[in-house]
């Protein structure tokens, strides 16, 4: 049966934090920011994008699903999550995600197109340089066996809800976090084939940890037809989903600047 007919069942909604998708003129499959879930990355965005739907992506180990296996390997992360979206995929869609989501994106547009699935829409990168030449920001460059991760989760929940964690909810936080960081360690992509549709790349003005002249140009028309929009905010303003943000994301993939 073809993957983009085949029946709407349950089991297809557990990698999406709201269930089955609404109905709406398209879809935005958000994909979480590293160390957390789609509960954590899109807890201050909207449900709706203009005519579109969100739907924040839960993989399995985070979160509400913190009981289950997580997946060891990027490249199986796209396959599951394209196969359990499939069914969904027969309106236009894209994928959105911050700094280390990007490698989980491409991964997921290659394993759906190879589904029978049509290509996303757009994919937009927030803060994440050419995925050809490697990886960005601190964390990816550290020694993993030396990583003191307490002062790195303080800083982002201080900066996003302005406390900290509790050391147990701490803790789990960094597991997730540490699993991110060596999955992104073992991944790698080179360009070829080049991405299956056009990127909206994302750097942010006051941006410490993957500034602009890391994001742009860095190597994008390598691999890929990207666009680059700098917007006013530090590295985590893409989770606090200002409007300005959530209105282009909007206009991209479904107004004026969107596919016909």
């Amino acid at each position: 049966m073809d993957p983009v007919t085949r029946p709407r069942e349950d089991r297809a909604t557990r990698w999406l934090l709201r269930g089955a998708p609404e109905e709406g003129a398209f879809l935005v499959f958000g994909f979480h920011y590293a160390g957390t879930g789609a509960a954590s990355s899109y807890r201050d965005w909207p449900d709706r994008l203009g005519d579109g739907v969100l739907c924040p992506v839960q993989p399995p180990g985070r979160e509400s699903r913190s009981e289950e296996e997580p997946v060891r390997d990027v490249k199986q992360f796209g396959r599951d999550l394209a196969d359990s979206i499939a069914p969904y995929l027969d309106r236009p869609y894209a994928f959105i995600g911050h700094c280390g989501a990007f490698p989980y994106m491409v991964e997921t547009a290659f394993a759906a197109i190879e589904a029978g699935c049509p290509p996303p829409r757009r994919l937009v990168a927030s803060s994440w340089g050419a995925p050809h030449k490697g990886l960005y920001g601190r964390l990816n460059f550290a020694d993993l066996a030396t990583l003191e991760l307490d002062p790195e989760i303080d800083e982002v929940t201080t900066a996003r809800f302005g406390f900290v964690l509790p050391p147990d909810l701490k803790q789990v936080v960094a597991e997730v976090l540490m699993l991110d960081l060596k999955l992104l360690r073992g991944y790698a992509y080179s360009g070829v084939p080049a991405l299956p549709c056009p990127v909206e790349v994302i750097s942010w003005s006051q941006d410490s940890i993957v500034p602009t002249e890391v994001v742009w140009p860095s190597g994008w028309d390598e691999c890929a037809e990207a666009t680059h929009h700098m917007l006013v905010g530090d590295h985590w303003e893409f989770l606090r989903a200002p409007g300005f943000l959530t209105d282009l994301i909007a206009e991209l993939i479904g107004g004026k600047a969107g596919l016909p």
